[in-house]
């Protein structure tokens, strides 16, 4: 989006992997779903090769741009830099948000599970006294009713995130190498 809006016309096109359809189908983006998918960031889509074709007054069009003659090799990108460095700092603060959440509600799980990891063994404990004394032992009861263990949160969002971090980090790489030599040029 950003080179074709300096005069470079860029076209590209991705799908989703098999891998994240099978994770979709299921909808589970848990830790575990992601490891057993082996789903990253960077293996939700998958680049599709393209192949444009245009006849002789259309490529001209798009070599020279909409407005005039091309000054593209002129624009030091500086605005394009800018823009690109607020995108980087909004999806650093969504994703230090959303791992906030999902740190929140994992730590809830484990308090979860450790008050019935605790409930269960005073419960063998008391069983084991009982049946010393020669009482019959109490009725185990079930553990997924007394206690709400809250379900692992999904982890797409912070998958996205990350992917999205990335394509920003490669656009400002390739736009600020280029603005670089161009203010080097400039100043020599």
């Amino acid at each position: 989006m950003t080179q074709t809006g300096r005069g470079t016309a860029s076209f590209r096109a991705f799908r989703l992997t098999a891998s994240f359809l099978a994770a979709f189908k299921k909808s589970n983006f848990s830790a575990a779903s992601l490891s057993q998918h082996r789903l990253t960031f960077s293996s939700i889509l998958e680049e599709i090769p393209l192949r444009i074709r245009t006849n002789a007054l259309l490529g001209t069009f798009l070599d020279r741009g909409v407005e005039g003659p091309a000054y593209g090799a002129l624009d030091l990108g500086n605005a394009a830099t800018t823009k690109n460095l607020e995108q980087i700092v909004d999806t650093l603060d969504s994703y230090r948000t959303e791992d906030g959440n999902v740190s929140y509600v994992s730590r809830q799980i484990a308090r979860e599970k450790a008050k019935a990891d605790s409930y269960v063994a005073k419960r063998r404990e008391e069983n084991q006294a009982r049946i010393a004394q020669g009482l019959a032992p109490l009725p185990e009861e079930d553990i997924g009713r007394l206690f709400r263990i809250p379900a692992e949160p999904s982890r797409l969002e912070s998958l996205l995130l990350l992917g999205q971090l990335d394509a920003y980090g490669q656009s400002l790489e390739a736009g600020a190498g280029t603005g670089l030599v161009k203010m080097y040029a400039v100043n020599k």
